[in-house]
């Protein structure tokens, strides 16, 4: 049975408490650099910023991603950037530490809430990344139709997912790791057109996906 709209999953309160004990640390230069920052710059070479681009990152986390968008790519005139993350404790990291704004090149906003239900208007965004994030969506094809619903028609939602052997695994009811056909059908079952697959980390595979025109 699918949870109704606004409603959280089971491992919405244990999701919580684990990203605010992780918040204290997850800044930590070590498993950024060898890892998360590896995959960000592999999502920005896949996608190639354009000026104008409305980008939502769902599963923000402390912001890193967009910082670094911001720092990069800051002569992009308009790149709006927007962060949405579960936990206020992130977000508060991320809020913290902001990266640099002017009027024509504003900081990344931070919005907290559910990829079960965005705080956001249909077709609100012209690309979306999640990162290493979607193994904490139960019900995942419920998140992935949400992404769908504020991305815009044509618009590019970049999914960099962790995955385990042919049959995935679960960890206690509260992360599902599937495998990369499993996580491709999950796609297409919410509406995505399948665009490119790589694996960019052992273990972690990139999914480029498409909303249609139509």
């Amino acid at each position: 049975m699918t949870t109704p709209r606004g409603a959280e999953p089971t491992n919405a309160w244990a999701v919580s408490l684990l990203f605010r004990v992780w918040s204290r640390v997850y800044d930590h230069p070590l498993p950024q650099r060898l890892y998360y920052r590896r995959i960000h710059h592999r999502i920005a070479r896949r996608w190639r910023p354009s000026p104008g681009e409305r980008v939502l990152d769902v599963g923000c986390g402390t912001g890193l991603f967009l910082k670094s968008l911001a720092a990069d790519h800051g002569a992009l005139p308009g790149l709006a950037l927007t962060g949405l993350d579960l936990s206020e404790h992130m977000l508060e990291q991320a809020r913290h530490a902001g990266a640099p704004a002017s009027a024509a090149h504003p900081a990344p906003t931070f919005v907290q809430g559910s990829v079960y239900a965005m705080p956001f208007a249909d077709g609100a965004f012209d690309v979306i990344v999640n990162t290493i994030s979607c193994h904490f969506y139960l019900e995942q094809v419920r998140a992935f139709r949400e992404i769908h619903r504020v991305l815009a028609p044509g618009g590019r939602f970049f999914c960099a997912a962790i995955t385990f052997g042919p049959v995935g695994a679960s960890v206690a009811g509260v992360a599902v790791y599937h495998p990369p056909r499993v996580l491709a059908a999950h796609l297409r079952e919410a509406g995505f057109e399948l665009v490119g697959e790589e694996r960019v980390r052992p273990g972690s595979v990139l999914f480029e996906a498409r909303r249609p025109l139509g």
